[in-house]
């Protein structure tokens, strides 16, 4: 298992099982822990020095949202996506996605507004001092998204949306590590923003179902000639 560094924990009060669950849930999204990668029970209760019982309770809640899988007298393993699952998924956030956005564009405030252009000022100034792709640029490039869709204030479209992006946000960071596209979608970010803060419905809409097509075929793309040079 890849080493996980047990992020600071906000206050006392905060549940062991919520602490493992999120740093768990952090290292699968960003790539530390691998698609594939085995999670045994005693060696995560070992690193975090607890009892097998909250490290139970968060990997029931990481299976719950597809991150995990609990196989047979072998244990947990971080959840492995074929291509035609991947092609499903981004079938789904077309759909979902589009949809959330023509909402989200009607019924954005003010105060998401401003929030999503701090974070889209702060990419362009990541991107601006370094041509690399970094943690805290993927970071910030899957909280806008959800931002864009949270913005509907439909918490089951949310809840749908999130899950759907996580599920496969361990390949869209390894898919711009392997292509640097950062710039062309920063592009496409600001594109989308502008159509938010305009609340035009219709151009939102069609530019977030492009901008999840698009990042589809990249990594498509990119895992298929990673398959051919094996």
């Amino acid at each position: 298992m890849n080493a996980i560094l047990l992020a600071p924990a906000l206050d006392n009060r905060t549940p062991l099982p919520e602490l493992i669950y999120r740093q768990l849930r952090m290292n699968i999204l960003d790539g530390t822990l691998a698609p594939g990668a085995v999670l045994r029970q005693e060696e995560v209760a070992k690193l975090f020095n607890v009892s097998r019982v909250p490290v139970r309770e968060a990997m029931g809640r990481l299976e719950t949202d597809g991150l995990v899988v609990l196989r047979p007298r072998r244990g947990y393993a971080v959840a492995e996506l074929r291509q035609d699952e991947i092609v499903e998924i981004f079938e789904l956030r077309m759909v979902i996605e589009e949809h959330a956005a023509m909402i989200s564009a009607r019924a954005r405030t003010e105060d998401d507004i401003e929030a999503v252009e701090e974070m889209i000022l702060r990419m362009e100034d990541l991107a601006a001092h370094s041509s690399d792709y970094s943690a805290e640029w993927a970071h910030l490039n899957r909280d806008f998204h959800s931002r864009l869709v949270a913005a509907s204030r439909r918490k089951r479209l949310t809840g749908i949306a999130d899950n759907l992006r996580d599920t496969v946000e361990a390949y869209v960071r390894m898919e711009m590590r392997m292509t640097g596209g950062v710039k062309q979608a920063l592009k496409e970010h600001r594109e989308l923003f502008e159509a938010f803060k305009a609340g035009d419905a219709t151009g939102l809409a069609l530019l977030s179902r492009r901008h999840v097509e698009a990042t589809a075929r990249r990594l498509l793309d990119g895992l298929r000639q990673r398959g051919s040079q094996c």
